[in-house]
């Protein structure tokens, strides 16, 4: 069994590392919406009025008659919440109001009235009196019989003195409405009667307030930060919480059971007309010796030897090497879907076996995109179907000067209309004797998904690698793909991240240009190379040849 999961993780995806994981994933939004809410906050802060509210404080009281058989009436002092709450409406009231807006002559306060108001004197009174009504108020304190009055204003000295109007006007009615029921009995009850009714006297005048209604500015910033904060952490771990992509090497181990080998960087694709030379006529004859195309992106391996890409392939080759008990020789590379590199994989890491002066074979054995071939040998016309339908091997395979390694295409032709045939077990004995001349027979698969070529081909495979692009796939996706697969899961020798984001690499060194900044460059503008650069290195020597420009995927790969 070739499956390496010593490294496996059993811990839940959702872990304290997972928190990390996230919080380093999403640093752009723990910066941005705690700076967004910052500025949303100053903006507050700057555009604001200010208010103040002034308050003044009265008790009440209300005196009645009661019949005494020494003296026939004798005032005493009567208070229920209803008489309260009666007076609290009253304060409140337009009649007060109005009194107060007179008094102070607030219609020509721009505050209430704008200066621009057209319109009569009364019209104006009623204008101010709508403006001023919800900034006027009156409530009983507790159950006692004293009742606060508060009116706010954007100065304190002018709240001050709207409040001290409204009590006047008030105690002024209350006075009145006494005096009027004095005057209506007869003269001997007056006496009497004038001492009687609702009255309040004033237990603290209103003063310009000195602090102003509104939370402090510094208070508000720092809530504002706090909440984009709260935002920006939520909305980063509920990204991440419910978004079941692999984004981890743990994650990734623990639903395959078998070893992640490390990540490999994001390269851009190649556009779409730099392909158009590939898709060259056929010869009419095969010529003596082929040679593969120097297609950059799959010698990565080869000119970088100091690059994350090539650690990652390393740790592969050390994977394979020490399966020395299964010793497996033929190895399938596939990926859960099309378009996530495993071409690219394959061919680099079958030149980098091929390096240690390994006799290596790479197979083109994806019947549906065969993309490989277009990479490697575009002019071929012979290739894996022809050799297994008898004809001579030798006259189909194509050589790397660089590394050693020999390539047998899959061109397109009548064998496509036959799915399955080429990785069949009919042709178990023709994988065989491959196994017997080579070291290692690399086999670039059709992916797991949508076609069951992968799981046909298991007979005459010995060992796979799976390889996965970085966020792409869900962990329930691949683990479906996975059971169906068959006996792949337990051929399976590691996998292999692709296609990772930039930031996975940041705290990382490695002596490997920068991947998004070079330009490709093609043969045919670039100079004509010089013999130092087309020779192949030896194994562990240093290379001299200039970088090779920028690697690209090729679509479909």
């Amino acid at each position: 069994m070739l499956v390496r999961n010593h490294d496996a993780q059993k811990a839940s995806a959702h872990s304290s590392q997972f928190l990390w994981d996230t919080i380093a994933r999403h640093r752009p939004i723990l910066i941005a919406f705690p700076l967004l809410f910052l500025g949303l906050s100053a903006i507050y802060v700057s555009m604001r009025g200010s208010s103040f509210t002034a308050t003044s404080r009265l008790v009440v009281d209300n005196r009645v008659l009661q019949f005494n058989p020494q003296e026939a009436f004798l005032p005493t002092s009567s208070i229920s919440a209803p008489l309260l709450q009666s007076q609290v409406a009253i304060l409140q009231s337009d009649k007060i109001a109005l009194s107060a807006i007179r008094a102070l002559g607030l219609t020509r306060d721009p505050e209430f009235l704008p200066p621009n108001f057209t319109g009569s004197d009364e019209e104006k009174e009623l204008q101010v009196l709508e403006n001023i009504q919800n900034k006027i108020h009156a409530s009983r304190i507790g159950e006692s019989y004293l009742i606060d009055v508060r009116a706010t204003s954007t100065d304190p000295v002018k709240a001050a003195k709207i409040t001290n109007a409204l009590v006047k006007a008030y105690l002024d009615d209350q006075t009145s409405s006494n005096a009027d029921v004095a005057n209506a009995v007869s003269p001997w009850l007056r006496n009497k009667v004038a001492s009687l009714g609702t009255t309040a006297r004033v237990v603290s005048e209103a003063t310009p307030p000195l602090k102003r209604d509104q939370l402090p500015n510094r208070l508000i910033l720092v809530l504002g930060l706090a909440s984009g904060l709260i935002f920006g952490f939520t909305l980063a771990f509920a990204l991440d919480w419910f978004d079941n992509r692999i984004k981890t090497r743990e994650a990734v181990e623990k639903v395959c059971g078998a070893e992640c080998f490390g990540m490999l960087p994001c390269m851009k694709k190649k556009p779409w007309y730099a392909r158009l030379g590939l898709n060259k006529p056929a010869d009419s004859a095969l010529p003596g010796r082929q040679t593969v195309e120097d297609e950059p992106s799959l010698l990565w391996a080869v000119d970088h030897p100091q690059s994350h890409f090539v650690h990652a392939l390393r740790n592969t080759r050390a994977a394979i090497l020490e399966q020395k008990e299964s010793n497996p020789v033929i190895i399938g590379i596939t990926s859960p879907a099309c378009g996530e590199g495993k071409s690219v994989v394959a061919a680099n890491l079958a030149r980098l076996m091929a390096i240690a002066n390994r006799k290596v074979l790479l197979i083109d054995a994806d019947p549906y995109g065969s993309g490989l071939t277009a990479l490697l040998a575009p002019t071929a016309v012979a290739g894996l179907a022809q050799a297994l339908d008898g004809r001579n091997l030798s006259d189909m395979l194509w050589t790397c000067d660089r590394t050693g390694l020999q390539f047998l295409p899959n061109p397109a032709g009548d064998h496509r209309s036959r799915p399955g045939y080429s990785l069949s077990a009919a042709n178990q004995e023709f994988f065989s004797k491959l196994a017997q001349e080579y070291d290692w027979i690399f086999l670039d698969l059709p992916p797991l998904d949508p076609v069951p070529d992968v799981r046909e081909a298991q007979p005459l495979i010995q060992g796979m690698l799976l390889v996965l692009e970085w966020n792409k796939i869900s962990a329930g996706r691949l683990q479906m793909l996975l059971d169906s697969a068959g006996p792949v899961r337990s051929k399976l020798i590691g996998v292999l991240f692709n296609k990772a984001g930039e930031k996975m690499f940041r705290k990382q060194r490695s002596s490997s240009p920068p991947l998004k900044k070079a330009v490709r460059k093609t043969k045919k503008f670039s100079p004509k190379p010089r013999k130092a650069e087309t020779d192949a290195p030896a194994a562990g020597a240093e290379q001299t040849s200039s970088p090779v420009a920028h690697v690209e995927w090729i679509a479909g790969e």
